[in-house]
């Protein structure tokens, strides 16, 4: 998973700031007074399989005109901005907050507490961050915690079936003697016929149910991807050739690849889709460097832009949320950046489309992408990166939660047991490591493991307490999907400098890498929701939604439990260990795609 700079617009970890004269123009994300409490209320009644209103969705105008922010607000506000010399602005489509250009003289004079906002009809405002440059790559991995692996590292023998010529995948640092090895079976990069077989997507693709019709959404962040990249997975697999089309936000056209920070896991994306849902209708929202997280995914619900509403947005980004709360980075971090992107999810799941994000890549601290800013002589700062920390916007109570598993197969490709993914505990990767940036000499973080804990700010949800679960807090993963070792992904975007593309020449001799993280469990699961609304929609029922609410309830039944393992890489003893039933480490399970589906046709009302 990709770790934001709140306001969320560029990746973190591994971010350095660069000063440039003059500094450049800032997009920001102006909040607007709105009725936040009655949006909630009416995306919760619509997302209650036990209630009247289940699935009764309305369009994303007919909300953002129920409860948007009014044209005198707008007026207002924009009269404000213009005050100080801002008439750059956009009302995004839920009509929660409007898109202003401005200097960063501008945007300081519009902080809080200058008088000049009025906080009667402003919420708050999150900035984009263009002066943020990825640097990530003097660690010898991209940032996010996705591992590519060298090719000169042992490459397992493939029981894949994947066509002559084609990779069969990369290991990652395998265990070295003949027994490690027996019994650890599968260190080697999957390919898409084993995960379609192990969850449950081959099967269903053979019965019909393979993405036709449905369209998902893929939220990204300054990353671009090549085409002619996903058509050589495809011929690689026996896939057919994606459905696919790129939406600029911040710029008016797509990203290029060989420039992005984050092309491997916009490629990945893609390519865990063309995985698990082959003929679903991809869209690739890529926010500019400058884009706020927020404008970034309201994009996304934008049906104009996006040529129809999608049904589901996989979003395999984010932040730890102590970050976030604490708005410790002037400008660009805070609570608005949340409250904003909470909005628009609820607005999401009012008009019935499905939001899915990664919990993270570095078990229960979410906070440890960061370390490759923390300097050896910084021990403090240190102890706070490796505290228990889960990562929003997964602890939002409007996304889904998908933590991360690992798992062996048989040799039908069928799931022979499954655990928490932990790199420290399986396969002995250390916790913490060093590197030299920009001749600093700093911490990293040499493993990976699945995301989840308990949330800084939001209580627990009714579909958690209705579970049965005893917390006051939200708690995540909702459920998790495989996420050790990765998927062979094919990436040919090679950059000029390090931390960019799909890596330099000196880094890759081939464009096949094998890459891990939550980033894959993330589009795996909101890949089977999609065809869940596939096959609800065959019948005339609505979609799935807002999900939660099922998985706690009937959906428990669709899921595989997790009963082995941790995601404590730091060996707090505190955080957070599998067992029977729910738990902070897996979440409710793995999904069991067939299994899930049969769930989701259960008491569906008709669409409309």
């Amino acid at each position: 998973m990709k770790t934001l700079a709140i306001a969320l617009a560029l990746a973190l970890p591994a971010l350095a700031v660069a000063g440039t004269t003059p500094e450049p123009p800032l997009r920001v994300a102006v909040g607007l007074a709105r009725d936040t409490a009655g949006l909630e209320a009416f995306a919760n009644a619509v997302s209650n399989p036990a209630g009247p209103a289940y699935g009764r969705y309305a369009s994303v105008g007919a909300l953002a005109a129920q409860f948007g922010a009014t044209p005198a607000t707008v007026r207002a506000v924009r009269a404000e901005l213009r005050s100080i010399g801002v008439v750059d602005t956009t009302l995004d489509v839920t009509h929660g907050f409007l898109i202003a250009t401005m200097t960063p003289e501008q945007a300081d004079a519009f902080k809080p507490g200058k008088g000049i906002q009025d906080p009667a009809l402003v919420t708050g405002f999150t900035v984009g961050a263009p002066q943020l440059q990825p640097v990530a790559a003097d660690t010898g991995t991209p940032s996010g915690g996705m591992t590519p692996v060298s090719p000169g590292s042992v490459v397992w023998p493939s029981r894949t079936g994947t066509a002559a010529g084609c990779a069969a995948g990369t290991s990652v640092p395998t265990p070295g003697t003949p027994e490690e090895r027996a019994a650890y079976p599968n260190a080697l990069a999957f390919t898409p016929n084993q995960l379609g077989s192990a969850f449950g997507f081959a099967p269903m693709r053979r019965a019909g149910i393979g993405g036709q019709g449905v369209h998902i959404a893929l939220f990204e962040a300054d990353g671009g991807y090549v085409p002619g990249d996903m058509t050589a997975y495809a011929e690689c697999f026996g896939l057919p050739a994606p459905n696919l089309r790129a939406v600029p936000v911040g710029q008016a056209t797509p990203i290029d690849p060989a420039s992005g920070a984050s092309t491997i896991e916009t490629t990945l994306d893609i390519q865990a889709v063309m995985t698990a849902a082959p003929l679903a209708r991809i869209s690739v929202v890529e926010g500019t460097a400058a884009a706020p997280f927020p404008e970034i995914l309201s994009a996304a619900l934008d049906a104009r832009r996006m040529k129809g509403l999608p049904d589901v947005i996989s979003v395999s980004y984010g932040i730890c949320e102590s970050l976030v709360q604490s708005g410790s980075i002037d400008l660009i971090a805070g609570p608005a950046a949340r409250h904003l992107t909470d909005w628009v999810a609820a607005t999401a799941a009012g008009a019935g489309v499905s939001m899915v994000t990664a919990t993270g890549d570095s078990g229960a601290a979410g906070c440890a992408h960061l370390m490759p800013i923390i300097p050896q002589d910084a021990p403090f700062t240190l102890a706070a990166m490796t505290t228990n920390w889960a990562s929003y916007p997964a602890t939002s109570p409007w996304f889904t939660a998908v933590g991360g598993m690992d798992m062996t197969l048989t040799r039908s490709n069928g799931v022979r047991g499954a655990s928490v993914w932990n790199d420290v505990a399986r396969i002995g990767l250390p916790a913490i490591t060093t590197a030299v940036i920009g001749g600093t000499p700093v911490y990293a973080f040499g493993a990976g493991g699945g995301g989840g804990g308990s949330s800084l700010v939001y209580g627990l949800p009714t579909y958690q307490r209705r579970a049965g679960i005893v917390s006051n807090r939200r708690l995540v993963p909702d459920v998790s999907m495989f996420a050790a070792r990765g998927i062979a992904v094919y990436c040919s975007a090679m950059a000029s400098q390090p931390g960019l593309g799909c890596g330099t020449a000196a880094e890759r001799s081939t464009p096949w890498v094998s890459v891990a993280g939550t980033s894959l469990a993330a589009p795996l699961f909101a890949s089977a929701l999609a065809l869940a609304d596939q096959a609800t929609a065959k019948t005339g029922h609505a979609n799935v939604g807002l999900v939660n609410p099922l998985l706690y309830g009937r959906g428990r039944g669709a899921m595989v439990d997790v009963a082995n393992g941790n995601n404590d890489l730091f060996g707090t003893g505190r955080c957070c260990y599998a067992g029977p039933g729910y738990d902070q480490a897996s979440g409710l399970g793995w999904t069991d795609v067939p299994a899930f589906i049969k769930v989701a046709l259960t008491g569906r009302l008709p669409r409309g």
